[in-house]
């Protein structure tokens, strides 16, 4: 509930920062719910791999029968006319020096197959660990000697009087499971600010993009003798039916006009703490510069028009870094269409060796 607690306040901070307090209380419910439903997704997921993994256990040992230790003692003979019934199992070789392990696959022909001769048990020239190691692969291949039998009845102990214990090879590990599902919730709880991160980046790519525009348009007002406050309610109006009212600087403009005309704000100031809130330095400058000719009464036009070549400029490495950007994510579908290429031309030489 605290780390809760803690996003819902971070989430607060910078949806507020971005859109204001009117609007960011919808869209942290909106976040909330998304981290919910991510989190019940993700356990719905690990719930469904642990119940098949246990399903699929309990499916490939249906025909294993064993102990109350969980040995296998025997094996059910498929009916006449079924397929072989395959399993992996855990051989532990137990004698007086110590105990080996190896794992096997064992295949369990139906009833009525064609028998199968004995396999040869004594190999010359092998050291005594190799021997019972032979000894226990003939046995294994020797189970399906006698296919009349019912019930196959693993061999428990080797001519030179070693113990084997077979046991079952299980895959469902709680370690794994564990590890998976811990690196799973790292994963979302990292990612949790993802789509804020976005709509930031977004914003301030909107503001960079945008904001020249803006300042061409108040520069020529000002030069045809419109004054500062006018000028701005003027754009905030003129952007209203154009496809410019979609992006996230002229949709803020629209709300401090909107927030001016309707109860008599000034603009300077709400457009300083949008500034400010946005954290963009270029705009920041505007905003002072606005500021001090209100104090000072400075030529207006002319240190934006100088503001707004530097602008132009900031559009301009944007708009290069973005052409950077596509080009490196081009390399890997153009590294694939040159790995195909290769392919197809060396594909016809090969089908002739």
């Amino acid at each position: 509930m605290k780390l809760l607690t803690e996003y819902e306040e971070l989430l607060n901070i910078r949806y507020c920062r971005l859109y204001g307090e009117r609007e960011c209380q919808q869209m942290i419910k909106h976040e909330k719910r998304v981290l919910m439903i991510r989190a019940a997704i993700l356990l719905v997921i690990v719930c469904f791999i642990i119940v098949n993994d246990v399903y699929s256990y309990r499916n490939a040992y249906s025909n294993v029968r064993m102990n109350s230790d969980g040995e296998i003692i025997g094996v059910m003979r498929p009916d006449r006319g079924e397929e072989s019934y395959s399993f992996s199992t855990k051989v532990k070789m137990i004698s007086e020096s110590g105990e080996k392990e190896k794992e096997y696959y064992i295949t369990i022909e139906p009833a009525g197959n064609n028998e199968q001769e004995e396999a040869e048990t004594v190999i010359p020239q092998l050291t005594e660990s190799e021997k019972a190691e032979a000894e226990l692969k003939a046995l294994i291949s020797n189970l399906n000697r006698n296919t009349s039998e019912k019930m196959v009845v693993l061999p428990d102990r080797l001519d030179n009087g070693e113990r084997l214990v077979w046991m079952a090879v299980t895959d469902t590990d709680p370690v794994i499971y564990a590890a998976g599902f811990a690196a799973a919730l790292l994963l979302l709880y990292r990612s949790r600010f993802s789509r804020i991160k976005a709509e930031e980046r977004k914003a301030r790519e909107s503001v960079i993009r945008e904001l020249p525009e803006f300042i061409n348009r108040l520069v020529l007002l000002l030069n045809a003798g419109v004054v500062l406050n006018t000028a701005f309610m003027k754009i905030a109006m003129d952007v209203r039916g154009t496809r410019l009212k979609s992006s996230y600087f002229y949709r803020r403009i629209a709300e401090i006009a909107v927030l001016v005309d309707a109860t008599n704000a000034s603009f300077h100031q709400e457009l300083y703490m949008f500034a400010k809130h946005s954290g963009l330095k270029e705009l920041m400058r505007i905003t002072n510069i606005m500021m001090d000719n209100i104090s000072k009464g400075d030529d207006l036009a002319d240190k934006l028009q100088r503001e707004n070549e530097l602008l132009w400029f900031a559009r301009k490495q944007q708009a290069e870094e973005k052409g950077r950007l596509a080009e490196t994510k081009m390399t890997m579908p153009l590294m694939i269409m040159l790995m195909v290429l290769i392919m197809v031309s060396i594909a016809p030489a090969l089908m002739e060796i």
